[in-house]
């Protein structure tokens, strides 16, 4: 099967000189090799504007990977270069505390028979050629049905207060950095099609074996699982609000690494019931034309079940991914009047008929059928 990189095409669909120089610097830091048509664009980057571009988009340490390879007449100032080494050194510094905390909580749960499966975040950055250059936000572990017994452990031998008001996870800060302990690993109550793929999980969980992490008693779950989930909570975002270039390199740079392992069967078989075909073929799109992975990661070995390249869509999403958007709370926590209330709940009800095109991509009901069933839980849950 021939694919065309859109990048080596003079067409592009709206984008700026610099989204087009940053995924030019994105596949060179993924591949490791030069190509022609980053030597063509280098000399003419505003650097400025791509180094916000990525930190934006949770890429910087990874172009720095890639203006490493640059001749130096090619690389940004040294103020701007100076600059770039201190955001990538400090994403490698927490990185290493993550390990680290990481490492001690495992080694608490392990005391007490509590097995540790962790959830995108670490796991994820395995797959990445430099693990400790893609950025990490909170930790997020499920406990094998264990969770209120690793909530009391946190509290009684830690000394931490654990939150467990919220229905998918509780919550608390560890050294500066929130641990989620997952019961669930889908929010059920936003969306009824939820209850369904959170079964799916868990049936895929209890039949194939979870993955060894670096970490002892540190899981990974089975690639099968993380090629339904990782798909999944990058849609839920997708359609929610937005995703970045971090969240679609998270899916890429895992089919990359595990497209083998995976029961493409099952998968494709769960792809097509839950109606999130599109949405895969349309990432997998992206990941290939213009981050240059392999297409071969998005298929199995024989062919059977591929991905079928969806430019149109793709381009749509990429466009979205590079759109600056209103950052909204995730509910009315800390709004003290009825009037922000009511102005919240209007820009959410925009926001909501805005990305209705996202959630047709995501989630196997109709538009008034998630409408419903989130405002029906929210009442229940606030």
């Amino acid at each position: 099967m021939g694919h065309t990189n859109l990048l080596q095409q003079k067409t592009f669909f709206r984008m700026t000189k610099e989204e087009i120089s940053l995924l030019h610097l994105l596949q060179l830091g993924l591949s490791g090799k030069i190509k022609e048509s980053v030597i063509d664009i280098k000399y003419d980057i505003d650097w400025h504007s791509v180094y916000a571009l990525a930190l934006r988009q949770g890429i910087t340490a990874i172009l720095l990977d890639a203006i490493s390879k640059l001749p130096n007449e090619a690389r940004p100032s040294k103020p701007m270069l100076l600059q770039w080494i201190g955001q990538t050194t400090m994403i490698e510094r927490i990185y290493a505390k993550h390990q680290e905390q990481i490492r001690e909580l495992a080694g608490l749960y392990k005391l007490h028979g509590i097995r540790m499966l962790l959830l995108k975040g670490y796991g994820c950055s395995l797959c990445y050629p430099k693990p400790e250059h893609r950025p990490t936000g909170d930790i997020d572990v499920y406990l094998f049905g264990k969770k209120d017994e690793a909530d009391d452990l946190v509290e009684k031998c830690l000394g931490i207060k654990v939150h467990r008001e919220y229905h998918k996870h509780s919550t608390y800060n560890y050294g500066g950095v929130e641990v989620e302990n997952h019961a669930k690993f889908i929010d059920d109550v936003s969306h009824k099609s939820n209850i369904r793929f959170e079964s799916i999980l868990m049936a895929v969980l209890d039949k194939e074996e979870c993955l060894k992490s670096p970490i002892d008693n540190v899981l990974i779950p089975s690639p099968t699982f993380n090629a339904l989930f990782l798909l999944r909570h990058t849609g839920e975002h997708f359609a929610s609000n937005e995703i970045t270039l971090r969240q679609v390199l998270d899916v890429g740079t895992f089919f990359q690494r595990y497209h083998s392992k995976i029961d493409w069967a099952l998968v494709f078989k769960v792809y097509k019931e839950e109606r999130m075909l599109r949405f895969f073929n349309a990432i997998a799109t992206i990941c290939v034309e213009y981050l240059g992975i392999d297409a071969a990661c998005f298929a199995s070995e024989d062919k059977q079940y591929s991905y079928q390249s969806d430019t149109a869509l793709a381009d749509r999403i990429l466009s979205d991914i590079f759109e600056k958007k209103d950052v909204l709370p995730m509910s009315t926590a800390g709004i003290d009047t009825i009037g922000k209330k009511l102005k919240y709940a209007i820009d959410k009800s925009r926001r909501w008929w805005h990305n209705r095109w996202k959630y047709q991509l995501v989630y196997n009901e109709s538009l008034v059928e998630s409408f419903w069933w989130l405002a029906r839980n929210r009442m229940k849950v606030e």
